[in-house]
């Protein structure tokens, strides 16, 4: 039952209907968008993401939280702000930042105990955190979070472009196994995996604050 318990927990943590305000963020696709991309360009971004973006930094910032909880380690401070350091785009930065924020107040109301103090509090060390305590497994953590910035990608594309939902289901299904490969990596090697390098969605994303019509936050 136990078991039970930490599964359920983890499906409302990475609910859609959670609310934190994380598909009011597009991560720079709305920028795309703009400039007349579709399905292909979207699939390109979420390659991308998950290649060099956050399928190695959230992911591996929310692994070394989780382990560092388990196992009392001093050093979670320290991953926040290695964290902090690859978010280049201010906008980004704030929007995981305001994630991670609204995530805490939210946790405060449903599970106190499942709170650490952490500063600067991005989403992926808060949810990284709170799954230890929430006797959430790693992997599992890993493949929901990765899974959930996955389709929060894939709906603003769904908001802005000419994707169809059942356009966006195939991509997903497609990005299935490498979500897996970038959970297998983060888990094997996590200090080596907290980077990015993703140039062009840096640009698109911090380009996106400065479009005429825009539909998203960030």
């Amino acid at each position: 039952m136990r078991t039970d318990v930490s599964l359920l927990r983890l499906l409302q943590l990475f609910d859609s209907q959670f609310p934190i305000g994380a598909f009011a963020h597009s991560g720079g696709v709305e920028t795309y968008a703009a400039l007349g991309g579709g399905v292909g360009e979207l699939a390109d971004v979420l390659d991308a993401q998950i290649a060099l973006g956050w399928g190695r930094s959230d992911l591996a910032a929310a692994y070394l939280a989780w382990r560092a909880t388990n196992t009392g380690d001093s050093l979670l401070p320290r991953y926040g702000r290695r964290l902090d350091a690859t978010k280049v785009v201010p906008a980004v930065r704030a929007a995981s930042i305001g994630l991670g924020r609204r995530t805490l107040e939210l946790l405060r109301r449903l599970y106190p105990e499942a709170v650490v103090a952490i500063d600067p509090p991005h989403q992926a060390i808060v949810v990284g955190a709170a799954a230890a305590k929430l006797g959430i497994g790693a992997r599992e953590l890993l493949l929901a979070y990765g899974q959930s910035l996955a389709m929060g990608t894939l709906a603003a594309g769904i908001r802005c472009m000419r994707v169809s939902p059942a356009q966006a289901q195939g991509l997903m299904a497609d990005a299935h196994p490498a979500i897996a490969s970038a959970v297998e990596r983060v888990i094997e090697d996590p200090d080596t995996c907290l980077f990015t390098c993703t140039p062009a969605l840096d640009i698109r994303s911090h380009q996106q604050a400065f479009l005429q019509t825009r539909l998203f936050q960030s």
